[in-house]
């Protein structure tokens, strides 16, 4: 899925028999619902492609978790999943992948490095929601936003606050070293960019 995909919060539609269903990218608004059977998946799927041998054993070891993420991405009731799943097992498939084709900013987000030394704070999500709301966010936006919209925003945030950082660094380490027409110098060098 593309950025725009995912800024936008856009769905796919699959066609699975006669019926046409449409499969939402999950929300921020309701990590809660979705993320406990997601991280079960996610594990499951480690290293693993999509196919069909790979899908059904998915669902045979973690039905109840599949069905639960395929109710919040489709808005079907658990009942018509069930249903599917017994009458039409290879649209039941295409269904699967599709939801985790389109959170793929999920089920194959790399693993984050652990940086965090002992007696140190962990970060936690009112970490993330805080410095994308320094950013300019607001926390009704963020909550709307896809996983992956999400992710892309911090990371693109990340990089501007390093690169900021970066540049006040310079312009320091620049006033320090150098006289004053030097650092004049230096100053409108920066204004042309």
């Amino acid at each position: 899925m593309n950025d725009f995909f995912l800024a936008n919060g856009r769905s796919i539609s699959v066609l699975i028999g006669e019926s046409e269903i449409a499969v939402q990218q999950f929300k921020m608004y309701n990590l809660d619902e979705w993320f406990p059977a997601a991280i079960t998946l996610k594990t499951f799927l480690e290293k693993k492609d999509y196919s069909d041998e790979i899908l059904t054993e998915l669902f045979t070891s973690h039905g109840p978790q599949v069905l639960h993420l395929m109710q919040i991405a489709t808005s079907l009731p658990q009942a018509d999943l069930i249903q599917g799943a017994a009458t039409d097992e290879q649209g039941f498939k295409l269904l699967l992948k599709t939801i985790l084709e389109v959170n793929t900013a999920y089920f194959k987000e790399p693993k984050p490095r652990q940086r965090a030394k002992s007696g140190e704070q962990q970060s936690s999500w009112f970490n993330a929601f805080q410095f994308l709301v320094a950013q300019g966010h607001q926390h009704s936006e963020i909550m709307q936003m896809s996983y992956g919209c999400f992710i892309n925003y911090l990371k693109a945030a990340q990089k501007v606050y390093l690169d900021d950082n970066k540049l006040h660094a310079n312009v320091i380490r620049a006033a320090h070293h150098s006289d004053k027409k030097g650092f004049e110098k230096f100053q409108s060098e920066l204004t042309k960019h």
